[in-house]
């Protein structure tokens, strides 16, 4: 098509846009009936306070400086607030938010791709196969990964306005691009390869990168790289924070080499042929046996396969230059991702090709086109090519789209692919456990063990399941495992820890509880447990700085602020535990808390403190939960009785309590009978 010939057949914008989000709304039609999944997005929004509680200005502050998940991404925190204040936990406005900011980028990839290259068909092509690749399902329908259907509309954004500042400069356009720049990284740090595309986009097809233009194009991306050099580091700090980066001792830099060309030819393969799309695949050298070397025959291949493709792109670039700008486009976008850094288990993942295959479309569709410019006769036969091509891969994501209905869905499809998926055996298990089918759980816990024998979240896993159906002793193991795998695992220190408790190894326990906080300072369970051991071993003192850090980080916790209760009223400072055990009350109406408080209101030795009117309703109540057999419940009904003049019901209460005590408990209680007997109230001297 001559650039005559394509004026006259320019494409209206609007209507190009409209229907490449038809496009894209079309082949994610059915994500709505979608529910949350349990892998990762309990962390991001069912069960993450922050994100729970919607936009609020503390947690826009948590958003900015959080290493939560491992990330530091605040502008996506932002975005999961903004659909819990939107939508609230309803699963189908937060997965409409996705296909919604999918769609946007689908066709902004249009517009910026025509402004940049101003080829509207092409551009149009490219932004289609975006819209429709099945590659994007797992950004797409994974609430998740909103930060990749994001960071996507960002980068188009930036793209648009490189094209406007390159033809025609000015502070305004270039302050912008800093800004996108910056919005992007806060969304997805994935982007920082974006100054390297600008800079391959100078070369093909803005022509920057030769004569007096290539100076300043290269100095304008200083900015850049020092935004996505800040981004890196923030990246790092949290990903280490969250233990997420993996030692050379676990994945050996050899077998991260050898992934590297193996992962981006399965990238390529599945661009190609999106085919056996899994939401996790391992790494292969957390399967392969003890001792053999990652260089396999197919690695060594892949390397030279990727060396070749390189050179060959090279070689092609001033006959080609879309060729070879889109290749590297590809491979410059995987790098941060390709496992030289290691984050996680996968040896790959399909949300990393979300932007980078961008750059391969481009590569065949500008490569295509520049076949069809030679022989116009082709041209007819690349429109009806291109019409399978979107209608067989629209078709392929719809069908890809329903492996995220669910998390049973989800795991059960990732082990149709691959039977060895480990992890796909432990999300599998936990939710068959979850739906009360623990005899079937057990048996892909024993599969993932015998994939991966010291994974520690298979142990982990396995141990909460034994420890449910009371297998003490196999949950030990197991949780012991588990920590011997991995120390920094905080959630088998907790469980131990309450076993060893369980058990009367009260030092032992403390041990653990100190170990979750070694690894998570502020962790609530861990502090609570604390405080529960010095209370048991009559150190209440001890316990009332780990129950107010309790209370502080969550307010709603009503057992923390019982046990402060019990803590201060074991210390004798009842105004305190009054105000403790009337905030825990209005959160859960506990008995215990009912019983105590209502024993400390009948019987406190100062005068101002006394009701009895109030401790007698809240004894009454707390006598009807245990059905009068709580001879603690009926001590504190007695004295509420004998605090408001009816001294013979609380006698008559007072002998029932005494038939229920153990002998050696009932003195006292003997004593306060005579006290009631003889028309006298009890007074608590402590």
């Amino acid at each position: 098509m001559s650039a005559a010939t394509e004026g006259r057949e320019r494409p209206p914008t609007a209507w190009v846009v409209a229907g490449l989000v038809a496009l894209a709304f079309a082949a994610y039609a059915r994500v709505g009936s979608f529910g949350f999944v349990s892998y990762d997005d309990p962390d991001y929004v069912t069960t993450n306070p922050w994100v729970r509680d919607g936009l609020t200005w503390p947690g826009v502050r948590w958003a900015l400086t959080a290493a939560h998940a491992s990330n530091w991404h605040p502008l996506t925190w932002l975005a999961h607030m903004l659909d819990v204040e939107l939508y609230e936990l309803r699963p189908a406005g937060h997965h409409w938010s996705s296909v919604i900011l999918h769609a946007a980028s689908s066709g902004l990839c249009f517009v910026a791709l025509r402004a940049l290259t101003r080829r509207p068909w092409p551009a149009f092509w490219v932004a289609a196969l975006f819209a429709l690749h099945p590659l994007r399902v797992e950004s797409v329908a994974w609430i998740s990964e909103r930060k990749d259907v994001l960071s996507g509309v960002f980068f188009f954004l930036a793209l648009w306005c490189h094209a406007a500042w390159a033809r025609a400069p000015s502070v305004g356009r270039y302050l912008l691009l800093l800004v996108l720049t910056a919005a992007g990284l806060a969304a997805k740090p994935m982007l920082v390869s974006l100054p390297f595309v600008l800079l391959l986009l100078d070369a093909w097809p803005l022509g920057r990168l030769a004569g007096p233009t290539r100076r300043p194009a290269l100095l304008e991306k200083l900015p850049l790289v020092a935004l996505a050099v800040l981004s890196a580091v923030a990246t790092v700090w949290a990903q280490r924070a969250g233990g997420s980066l993996y030692s050379l001792e676990s994945i050996p830099l050899d077998a991260r080499l050898a992934n590297a060309p193996q992962a981006l030819l399965a990238y390529v393969g599945t661009a190609f042929v999106p085919v056996h799309l899994s939401y996790f695949y391992p790494h292969a050298a957390l399967l392969a046996v003890a001792g053999t070397s990652p260089w396999t025959p197919w690695a060594l291949a892949s390397l030279a396969l990727v060396v070749l493709l390189s050179l060959g792109a090279a070689l092609v670039a001033r006959r080609l230059p879309p060729l070879a700008v889109g290749w590297a486009w590809f491979v410059a976008m995987l790098v941060p991702v390709i496992g030289l850094v290691q984050v996680g288990e996968q040896a790959r993942a399909d949300r990393y090709a979300y932007l980078p295959l961008v750059g391969l479309q481009i590569a065949l569709v500008f490569g295509v086109d520049a076949l069809v410019q030679r022989h116009a006769r082709l041209r007819a036969l690349a429109v009806a090519l291109g019409i399978a091509a979107l209608a067989a891969l629209g078709s392929a994501t719809f069908r890809r789209s329903a492996a995220w209905r669910d998390s049973h869905t989800l795991y059960a499809r990732a082990l149709e692919v691959s039977p060895r998926n480990y992890a796909a055996h432990i999300g599998l298990a936990n939710e068959l456990v979850r739906n009360g089918r623990a005899d079937e759980a057990r048996a892909h816990y024993e599969a993932a063990l015998a994939i991966r024998p010291e994974h520690p979240l298979a142990l982990y896993s396995y141990g909460l399941e034994e420890q449910q159906r009371g297998e003490t002793e196999r949950a030990l193991e197991l949780y012991r495992r588990a920590i011997a795998s991995l120390p920094r695992l905080a959630a088998a220190h907790l469980n131990l820890g309450a076993l060893l408790a369980q058990r009367g190894e009260l030092d032992a326990a403390r041990q653990e509880f100190e170990a979750v906080l070694a690894v998570q300072p502020d962790q609530p369970d861990a502090r609570f447990n604390l405080a529960l051991l010095a209370l048991l071993e009559g150190r209440p003192a001890e316990a009332l700085e780990p129950l107010a850090a309790v209370v502080e980080a969550r307010p709603d916790h009503w057992m923390a602020r019982e046990k402060l209760g019990d803590a201060y009223e074991a210390l004798g400072r009842h105004s305190e535990a009054i105000a403790a055990f009337e905030r825990a009350l209005r959160v859960h109406a506990s008995p215990n808390a009912q019983r105590t408080l209502a024993w400390i209101l009948a019987t406190a030795r100062e005068d101002r403190l006394r009701d009895g009117a109030a401790a007698l309703e809240l004894a009454q109540a707390a006598v009807r939960a245990s059905g009068r057999r709580d001879p603690v419940a009926l001590e504190a009904l007695a004295a509420a009785l004998a605090e408001t003049g009816d001294f013979a019901r609380a006698a008559g209460v007072e002998e029932e309590a005494l038939r229920l005590l153990a002998p050696s408990q009932a003195e006292p209680g003997r004593a306060r009978l005579e006290l009631y007997r003889a028309g006298r109230p009890f007074r608590h001297e402590h």
